[in-house]
């Protein structure tokens, strides 16, 4: 039996729409999908933002580290330069602001914490407090946490045992079930080229969800298309894609197919 992955937009649907703005995240619902990962960096007065760098001056007409302006200032900025269409204008997301679109349109939320930039605790107090909040607005079973740092992973499972926690990586980890048990971890967060049978095999032992993510070229001579039919064929529980409406349509179509079998 195919199965039938969940879907989640890479920082929205960010593909067509500016990332980690809620024009991305409401396009990628809009494509059906089942949710969508973030990144989330902290503003000077400690405003839980998503963004991806630790910098605007890529996806905004602004310049400086998130964490040198106010939460106020980043919101006089425009965060829709860079892509066709109508999105002239768009804001940079509250957290708050993200949760009310999560329990609005009931979504699935990967909350990828940004602490590969920062080696204090700042990035640590942030996952903390984005936890806290989890908690408070009783979101548990629709949110989980992510990083590259797998010891603030550890961290963030060890002051929330409540929440769920992934680990990013590229290439494939050694001894997987044995690695993620180091951290707590419920899950594995494998670029493309990391899932293979032996990682699903590792992973399924170990009873850690897998929610994959796909590559960009150079990265993958492998088309968005043919990784997230890679992915589903695997077995992986969630595809992150900046392609959701292709992942939508390439499961339904593959599902289909085993169906008329």
């Amino acid at each position: 039996m195919t199965a039938t992955p969940l879907i989640l937009g890479h920082r929205g649907a960010m593909a067509y729409a500016p990332e980690n703005t809620l024009e991305a995240y409401e396009l990628g619902a809009d494509q059906g999908a089942d949710g969508m990962e973030i990144d989330i960096h902290a503003t000077r007065d400690g405003m839980i933002v998503a963004i991806h760098d630790d910098t605007i001056d890529r996806t905004s007409n602004g310049t400086g580290r998130v964490s040198e302006h106010l939460f106020d200032e980043l919101r006089r900025l425009d965060f829709g330069t860079g892509l066709p269409g109508d999105f002239a204008g768009a804001r940079i997301p509250s957290l708050d602001e993200i949760f009310d679109l999560v329990e609005r349109r009931d979504l699935v939320l990967n909350i990828e914490v940004k602490d590969i930039y920062r080696h204090d605790d700042s990035y640590g107090e942030l996952a903390r407090r984005a936890a806290d909040e989890v908690l408070r607005r009783s979101l548990v079973d629709h949110v989980f946490f992510s990083s590259f740092n797998h010891t603030s992973m550890a961290d963030l499972k060890n002051s929330h045992p409540e929440v769920r926690t992934g680990l990013l990586h590229m290439m494939s980890l050694h001894e997987i079930g044995n690695y993620a048990a180091t951290t707590g971890a419920d899950a594995i967060h494998p670029a493309h080229l990391a899932v293979t049978p032996e990682t699903m095999r590792q992973a399924r032992a170990a009873n850690l969800a897998v929610n994959a993510w796909t590559l960009p070229a150079p990265f993958s001579s492998r088309s968005e298309a043919e990784q997230i039919d890679d992915l589903i064929a695997a077995g992986v529980d969630s595809i992150i894609t900046n392609t959701p409406d292709i992942a939508v349509a390439r499961r339904a179509a593959l599902v289909k197919a085993e169906a008329l079998v």
